[in-house]
């Protein structure tokens, strides 16, 4: 991607485009590095001035794929918060939520991460609208991604790519919460299966009353139950990927901050 923007295409047609930012060259383990080259957030302590500057070269770099006007973020709170960036936030200011959905052109819905989950979703047609969501743990058992669906709307072959997160190897919590978030996401019906089948579907007991949570899995779980085809097979795992924020991992290193990456999905002009 142009002007040294650390970040990849991972989807695009002739009417979306779906980009992943990475760290650039970054010591994850090495506490006088705390940012990297391409931190996005502003909560994080970083030089805001800075991360402004960023901001507005990741939408020059994207606008060499489409005219996009403006690049959308928001306060995440790990919620269940859905925003439509055409009728609930009137100007660019950021508001807190964990989902934007529009059906305008030329605009770039944002998603921050250093391991949930970043979801975009998205149809065939020129005329569908595109959502970008923040999925944690926490979001996936509040019902985030379908509730950003059904505020959607109807969309044609509806698909979806998660973008880079912590991967199940490295994410180990206590066996008590895992239990919780298979029962209430299975009695929410989220997905489509018990509590106990959902539970030997994504958790490897570990250590010390410990598990391991495949939060991708989950992910793709409720995804697929809403009718959503994932599009990405691989996740990259930002707790192991060295260019990739880990809040974990740079947590488990002795780090003071953690930056930010970002998930962006666009809708393109429809063609005349």
């Amino acid at each position: 991607m142009r002007d040294g923007v650390p970040a990849g295409v991972l989807y695009q047609d002739d009417s979306v485009l779906v980009v992943q930012t990475r760290a650039g060259a970054f010591d994850k383990f090495d506490d006088t590095d705390l940012y990297g080259e391409f931190n996005l957030g502003l909560h994080v302590n970083d030089n805001p001035k800075s991360v402004l500057q960023r901001r507005a070269m990741l939408l020059d770099a994207i606008s060499a794929y489409a005219s996009i006007e403006n690049i959308h973020w928001l306060n995440q709170i790990h919620g269940d918060t859905v925003l439509d960036v055409d009728t609930d936030m009137p100007s660019l200011q950021a508001v807190s939520a964990d989902a934007l959905i529009t059906k305008s052109p030329n605009q770039a819905l944002a998603i921050m991460t250093a391991d949930c989950v970043p979801v975009a979703i998205f149809g065939q047609d020129v005329d569908d609208g595109i959502a970008c969501i923040h999925a944690g743990w926490q979001g996936l058992v509040n019902g985030i991604i379908a509730k950003s669906y059904a505020k959607l709307g109807a969309i044609s072959t509806p698909k979806a790519i998660i973008g880079a997160c912590i991967s199940q190897g490295a994410y180990q919590i206590d066996e008590a919460l895992a239990k919780r978030i298979c029962d209430e996401v299975t009695a929410q019906s989220l997905v489509d299966m018990t509590s106990s089948a959902l539970y030997d579907t994504i958790i490897i007991p570990s250590d010390d009353g410990k598990v391991n949570i495949d939060i991708v899995k989950l992910a793709r779980l409720e995804l697929e139950h809403l009718g959503i085809e994932v599009v990405n097979e691989s996740v990259p795992c930002s707790y192991l990927e060295p260019t990739l924020y880990s809040y974990r991992a740079q947590t488990h290193a002795g780090k003071s901050a953690t930056a930010r990456m970002a998930l962006l999905i666009a809708k393109k002009q429809a063609k005349t």
